[in-house]
């Protein structure tokens, strides 16, 4: 049976703007700036967020997910991507941001309050399509984009807008649920052949039924559907003797597409420096038996090493997490991720630390 149409026939598909025949993973990644973060998100401590999905950083009301946020954008921005960040919050706090950073200038960080859900579309419909007149789609060569919403809550519709300026208080519960769908799954479609990234902040309630399968906590339906990664982000108090410093995240994998569902870590915020790019990795690593705990004192070794490398928690450095990181065991473990997820990065993926 001859097929020779179908040449002819990709080629026309490839044309329209709302068709693609690319089923392959994301073409890159950024990582989260924490080692143990990425792995739990993405299988991978040399991964993290990916391109032209969403992801979802959730969580009660003052859990530390715009902190968690900021700091994703700021490695995202060394890793050379611009930030377009929308806030409906209005609350994005560029104090924090340039202390961990973050480099606020035109060219590299792109800044838009937002109101309603009607906003976000219209703005990125602009940007998008500004974009890809200048870019085109599927080019190797255009500048990467993470685009952050902090965050879907905050977001109203045109009618508790309307309400609102004719002095009237109405909830508009269901066309906010429609909206958020719609708007989500329109970025899904959008970004996938492009070099952007879409992460936003959502707000979860306590779940008054946890024998109805959500958990602890109820993350909306159109989060759920569109994003590819959600971590559930709860916190602790970071101390330095009395004196509260940072946040202490503890982070579930909620939902992804690349890794193993419920992983859990605890990472450290401190306000002054960002996160700590280390936090939670010997965590993972005595999980793995890679390292092994006594006391205060931690033991590492390998095929090769004439005896065991001793350290204590303070003395973890880059050097020291490269060494780790080269076991033969993990070193397995990160080829066989990029193996499975066989996208076309898989030659670049490294061992090493952030």
């Amino acid at each position: 049976m001859s097929l020779a149409f179908l040449k002819q026939f990709k080629k026309d598909v490839a044309k329209m703007e709302t068709v693609t025949m690319d089923f392959s993973a994301p073409s890159f990644w950024y990582s989260t700036g924490n080692l143990a973060v990425n792995k739990i998100i993405a299988g991978s401590f040399n991964k993290g967020i990916p391109q032209g999905r969403i992801t979802c950083l959730a969580g009660p009301s003052g859990s530390g997910k715009s902190f968690l946020l900021c700091n994703i954008l700021a490695h995202a921005q060394e890793q050379g991507a611009i930030v377009f960040a929308l806030d409906s919050e209005h609350a994005l706090d560029t104090g924090y941001m340039s202390k961990i950073g973050m480099n606020l200038s035109e060219d590299k960080f792109i800044y838009a309050g937002v109101t309603m859900f009607t906003d976000v579309v219209q703005i990125l419909s602009d940007f998008i399509g500004s974009y890809v007149k200048e870019y085109g789609y599927d080019n190797p060569d255009s500048p990467k984009v993470v685009i952050a919403l902090d965050s879907l809550d905050m977001l109203i519709t045109e009618s508790e807008n309307n309400n609102f300026e004719k002095g009237e208080q109405k909830g508009d519960q269901g066309q906010r649920a429609k909206q958020a769908k719609h708007m989500l799954r329109t970025i899904v479609s959008r970004i996938k052949r492009l070099p952007m990234a879409f992460i936003l902040t959502h707000q979860v309630y306590p779940n008054s039924d946890v024998m109805n399968g959500q958990g602890l906590w109820i993350i909306n339906n159109a989060v759920r559907y569109s994003a590819s990664q959600i971590l559930l982000i709860t916190n602790g108090k970071l101390k330095d003797g009395t004196e509260v410093t940072g946040i202490r995240l503890r982070v579930e994998t909620y939902k992804s597409r690349f890794a193993k569902i419920s992983s859990k870590v605890e990472v450290e915020v401190p306000y002054a420096a960002g996160m700590n790019p280390y936090s939670g990795f010997l965590d993972i690593m005595e999980d793995k038996g890679i390292v092994k705990a006594s006391g205060a004192w931690k033991s590492f070794e390998m095929p090769g090493m004439t005896e065991p490398r001793k350290f204590q928690s303070k003395n973890l450095d880059k050097d020291l997490v490269n060494l780790i990181l080269s076991h033969p065991d993990i070193v397995k473990e990160e080829r066989d991720v990029a193996d499975l997820m066989a996208g076309p990065e898989v030659d670049e993926v490294v061992t090493g630390a952030v």
